[in-house]
């Protein structure tokens, strides 16, 4: 079965900020390395979670690949077009911009207060489709949200007239009323009752489904990522430590942080279990030292050819990889004899 081209291919990405120094300093400058040297591909209507604790850079993996934030360097292919090349100020009128669309993780936070769900809605139309009729923009608007469930009695409301899963429904329905290709959810059920989240859940798995959309999924729930990626990438201090089917991930993990990870998961009718957290300091994310594993100092196996070499993605299986030089499990198949 040949695999289709991806619709996203994010390769060697990374983004350094420069870190402030007093103005007499004549040391030479520092950098924090929050993405660095991250590659990960989307195909169509394909899910990628992306996981990994507070710290590790997703949103800002998040930020570079919406072109809301300038990569250092690497590329930002989307549909075979470098999206890297074109500065952030400028892509919001870039006609690429209406086929990438975000769900923000705190819907209060992202809706205007000054707008009803209508203009809420209405705005991308306006400004990405270029919709001016009346008569078009409001069929437009309550094609949206129809489409997430959201009752055309609400769409005069403000947001704090509005509820926690209401105000997550416009904000949806404001990402997918432009018809994008390509969605990236951060967080979107981490600031709504746990009552609501399953039925935002579902919604979005309906969406996926129904439109054929691609989904990079962001999120500290691992759970979330489990029911809802046909991947995962794990990120730690802002690389990719480890990728795969999420399922086989999940059951099955190869990085020593991806196993911390998974034993920290609750399970239905078991206790919490409980977790012994990493005795090491994590490794500074300002100049890490590049010839050095960045778990090293947390690991529980770590031997000295970890503080030595840094490890990459190495393939061990058919689309598993780890960035570890002892990885939890051999997934290689074996020789013939």
């Amino acid at each position: 079965m040949i695999e289709p081209a991806p619709l996203l291919a994010v390769s060697h990405l990374s983004r350094r900020f420069a870190m402030r120094r007093g103005f007499l300093s004549r040391a030479a400058p520092s950098f924090l390395h929050a993405v660095d040297d991250v590659s990960l591909s989307i195909a169509p209507g394909r899910s990628v979670g992306l996981v990994g604790e507070s710290g590790c850079g997703k949103s800002t993996l998040v930020r570079l690949i919406a072109r809301l934030l300038d990569a250092t360097e690497g590329e930002i292919a989307f549909d075979g077009e470098d999206l890297a090349a074109v500065p952030a100020a400028r892509f919001a009128r870039h006609p690429r911009r209406r086929e990438l669309q975000v769900v923000f993780q705190d819907p209060t936070e992202s809706l205007n207060p000054r707008y009803t769900a209508f203009d809420s809605i209405a705005e991308p139309l306006r400004l990405l489709e270029g919709v001016r009729d009346s008569a078009g923009l409001e069929a437009r608007v309550k094609a949206a949200a129809s489409d997430v469930g959201l009752p055309a009695e609400l769409l005069g409301r403000f947001p704090h007239q509005l509820s926690g899963g209401q105000k997550a429904r416009v904000n949806i329905a404001r990402a997918v009323a432009v018809r994008p290709r390509l969605l990236i959810l951060d967080e979107p059920t981490a600031a709504l009752d746990v009552s609501v989240q399953a039925i935002v859940l579902e919604l979005l798995a309906e969406l996926r489904q129904r439109h054929g959309l691609a989904y990079l999924f962001v999120s500290h729930d691992l759970n979330v990522v489990r029911l809802m990626c046909d991947e995962v990438l794990v990120m730690y201090l802002g690389r990719i430590v480890e990728r795969g089917p999420a399922a086989e991930v999940f059951a099955n993990p190869a990085h020593p942080y991806t196993r911390l990870l998974v034993d920290a998961l609750p399970r239905l009718g078991q206790p919490a279990p409980a977790v012994a957290l990493p005795a090491g300091e994590p490794t500074s994310p300002i100049d890490p030292d590049p010839r050095q594993c960045r778990y090293a100092s947390r690991c529980p196996q770590a031997r000295p050819r970890c503080s030595e070499l840094s490890p990459s993605l190495s393939t061990l299986a058919p689309g598993r990889e780890a960035a570890c030089h002892f990885p939890l499990v051999n997934l290689a198949p074996e020789s013939a004899t």
